[in-house]
């Protein structure tokens, strides 16, 4: 006879932490809620770039009196990833703490549980459950269970700042030599391409973010979308273009507060190194990018740019690259370049603060960041010195290429390309580089990007129907009414 194992003996190996809730921050929400009979916004967050887009919405709601608090999903939680909630001052908004943990797989299931939990527990004990709308952000996995959650959980949907994301690859990208060294010419081809050539969907990477941006979008209500071409990713996949609004994007938002705002301890007291010269800034962390023949041609064009030229490297050591170098044993490669060539190639953990980031890229000795981050590629069109190098296959912010004219595909297909492509990059006087240097910033102005979106928010909320959910004969306008059925 077959044993009968307990399916919690399988797959949940730990604890699963309680909710954290602050009645306090509740109780004045809904208070305000109540005074001026409007709904109530909710700002999610749950990784470091949540942290730092989303909090001047949260900043311009308070302003704007309009009713708000933060749920937070507790996953990024220790003093490193977790500090940008101090950094923006988020921690006295913070209505709940989920205290999700785990793997991908546990933290998702976990989420769709707790979020939902979290939204009948305020209908309980706050009232009518469409006085609330919670606004997610982006691609993280936050993103994605979040509106699962709020419409399983509730019959209603989100808002979702930072929407229509969708990765995108230049078709030259077929074409490429993956075991041939690229000549000057097919570099110039490969680069004209990606300014003036086809584009088709890719939406396989980044992984899980691209998964999270698609199943976002099916539970979202209101889109605040960043330029015109992602409201057309949403427009061409049948969403209603009413409830599309371009407004930029909050980074460039959250890059002025910190610019108005200066470190307390400069980048430079804490990494003396990088005031000398000019650097490169280098982080990669996408899961396709820790693949073995990505990987392992990332990791080469380090060792020949650090060998055989005059360019000098700053590594940011994420915890997804330090696990790839030890899996592949290649960490050791690393430690012994940082050791041979001190003043060229330097290897830091992950800077605790946004402000030493903008610091540093406003500086004059950053020159390039060459990265695989999304949000990167974004920010990057703000600092006018500092050209973009986005080491992937494809990117979901491809508008920063064809549109911006401010960032580059180096296709980690091996270490020839990569090297090849940043010396391209770095000539100055003519070609990429000073291509590069002509961007436009396409994200809105600064300062007005949130401003815009509770506005939208605001002007939803005082149309007098806070159905989040509604059907088809609301939204066509054949007659409106509040959904009253209990059928959840």
């Amino acid at each position: 006879m077959n044993e009968k194992i307990p399916i919690r003996n399988i797959y949940f190996k730990r604890k699963i932490l309680p909710i954290e809730i602050f009645h306090n921050v509740l109780d004045k929400s809904y208070k305000l809620s109540h005074d001026l009979n409007t709904p109530v916004l909710s700002v999610v967050i749950g990784t470091k770039p949540d942290f730092y887009k989303q909090a001047p919405v949260m900043i311009e709601a308070i302003h704007q009196k309009l009713p708000a608090f933060v749920i937070d999903t507790g996953q990024h939680f220790d003093d490193l990833l977790g500090f940008g909630i101090q950094e923006f001052e988020l921690q006295d908004h913070i209505a709940c703490n989920l205290q999700i943990r785990g793997d991908l797989m546990e933290k998702a299931s976990e989420l769709i549980l707790k979020f939902g939990s979290f939204g009948r527990y305020l209908k309980k004990n706050f009232g009518n459950s469409s006085q609330l709308l919670p606004i997610v952000h982006g691609d993280t996995l936050v993103a994605g269970i979040a509106p699962l959650a709020w419409v399983f959980g509730m019959g209603q949907k989100v808002a979702q700042n930072e929407a229509g994301l969708r990765s995108m690859s230049p078709e030259s990208i077929k074409y490429l030599k993956v075991n041939e060294d690229p000549t000057k010419s097919s570099v110039e081809k490969f680069v004209d391409s990606q300014f003036e050539g086809r584009w088709f969907v890719a939406r396989e990477e980044p992984f899980p973010e691209q998964i999270d941006t698609w199943i976002c979008s099916a539970g979202t209500q209101f889109f605040f979308a960043p330029t015109q071409l992602n409201k057309e990713n949403l427009v061409r996949e049948g969403y209603p273009e009413e409830f599309i609004h371009v407004v930029g994007n909050s980074v460039v938002d959250a890059i002025e507060i910190k610019r108005k705002n200066k470190p307390k301890t400069s980048v430079f007291d804490i990494y003396p190194k990088l005031e000398t010269g000019e650097w490169i800034r280098l982080d990669i962390h996408r899961r396709e990018n820790l693949t073995e023949h990505r990987f392992s041609s990332i990791i080469k064009s380090i060792s020949y740019l650090i060998k055989n030229t005059d360019y000098k490297l700053v590594l940011i050591m994420l915890n997804a690259m330090k696990s790839a170098l030890r899996s592949y044993r290649l960490e050791q490669n690393l430690l012994n370049l940082a050791r041979d060539y001190p003043d060229k190639f330097i290897i830091t953990p992950l800077w605790k603060e946004y402000s030493h980031v903008i610091e540093f890229l406003d500086s004059g000795h950053c020159w390039a960041e060459m990265t695989d981050s999304g949000s990167m590629q974004e920010e990057l069109l703000y600092f006018r010195n500092v050209l973009s190098l986005t080491v992937r296959l494809n990117t979901d912010r491809p508008e920063t290429i064809f549109d911006a004219r401010g960032n580059i595909l180096i296709p980690p297909v091996n270490s020839s390309w990569i090297t090849t492509l940043i010396d391209e990059a770095f000539n100055r006087k003519e070609g990429l580089g000073l291509e590069l240097k002509k961007k436009r910033k396409i994200y809105g102005e600064p300062g007005k990007v949130s401003k815009n979106i509770v506005k939208i928010v605001k002007k939803e909320f005082e149309n007098g129907d806070a159905n989040f959910y509604p059907w088809l004969h609301q939204r066509i306008g054949l007659w409106k009414e509040k959904q009253i059925i209990e059928y959840m």
